[in-house]
């Protein structure tokens, strides 16, 4: 049986509650997948049924779900996202927005995630990038492999909705050579990378405590900004670490040079024929088609 760890709750909350007011935070030792759990809390919740346990009753306060071990975790267009005990972070954040825009919340999210990991200098070339739309890679002289994942579900919450943002991170090589999405080896990389590949070998370990101890509070501060400014004010900080820029791409059926994102988050690809068309979310799949342009 796995060792519980030590996730040092009161602390972490202590950090979130000025931003989150009302915030709980859960640790479970197994669920399926936390995006689902929150978001049928919030389902059952708006019909009034009671709560078995866990998210308090008859309110609907941020809520941050964490799972030493997801045993179906979901990425993107329901594709499986397969997680180790102790060698993965798997957590879900609920919070109630009221905002009209939603585009680039994951992009923005992707930031939050990568520059509490990895604060940048000036003029530092990033080992941790982002594809487009939702994905945090770590990257360096031989390529790039993917190191986690984003996925952000919206839920009716009385006249605002709840949005449950959903972040699976690889930390040690045991979730690395898991089973994940996306089986298939895509022409630019090969298999996923793990966090503890980040951190210099002589560096104690990283752990998934101590790892959403980092991010938590960068997540949490994007969440109370993001209704009032929208992603504009991330849009350069998504340029610095910007995996598809300048690369040759496909969005269905789309194929081109992706040229970045505009300030609402939209990726701007330029076709064959000089013409610049924006991509949004929604089913849309971009990979990385070869190298840079």
């Amino acid at each position: 049986m796995d060792t519980p760890q030590n996730w040092k709750v009161e602390a972490l909350w202590q950090q979130l509650s000025p931003l989150l007011p009302g915030v709980s935070i859960e640790v479970v030792a197994r669920t399926e997948s936390t995006n689902t759990a929150l978001l049928e809390r919030v389902r059952k919740e708006s019909r009034g049924e009671n709560q078995a346990y866990g998210r308090r009753s008859h309110d609907m306060q941020p809520c941050l779900l964490v799972a030493e071990h997801q045993t179906q975790g979901r990425g993107r267009m329901g594709r499986p996202w397969v997680s180790a005990p102790s060698a993965s972070l798997t957590f879900s954040l609920g919070v109630a927005l009221d905002m009209d825009d939603w585009s680039g919340l994951s992009l923005a999210v992707g930031c939050a995630v990568a520059d509490a990991l990895e604060p940048l200098a000036e003029g530092q070339a990033p080992r941790l990038q982002l594809k487009w739309p939702n994905d945090i890679w770590l990257v360096n002289e031989a390529g790039g492999r993917k190191l986690g994942g984003i996925l952000i579900e919206t839920v009716p919450a009385g006249a605002q909705r709840m949005a449950i943002v959903g972040i699976g991170l690889n930390i040690s090589e045991q979730a690395a050579v898991a089973p994940h999405e996306g089986m298939g080896a895509p022409v630019f990389s090969t298999g996923f990378a793990a966090l503890s590949e980040f951190y210099p070998p002589d560096a104690p370990a990283p752990t998934a405590p101590d790892v959403l101890a980092r991010i938590a509070p960068a997540l949490a501060q994007a969440l109370h900004d993001f209704p009032q400014a929208g992603f504009a004010p991330w849009q350069a900080a998504y340029a610095r670490r910007d995996l598809t820029l300048d690369r040759a791409v496909s969005a269905g059926t789309l194929e081109g040079i992706s040229r970045g994102v505009d300030a609402g988050g939209n990726l701007q690809v330029e076709t064959a024929g000089g013409v610049v068309q924006p991509v949004s979310g929604g089913e849309v799949s971009v990979r990385l088609a070869g190298s840079k342009a």
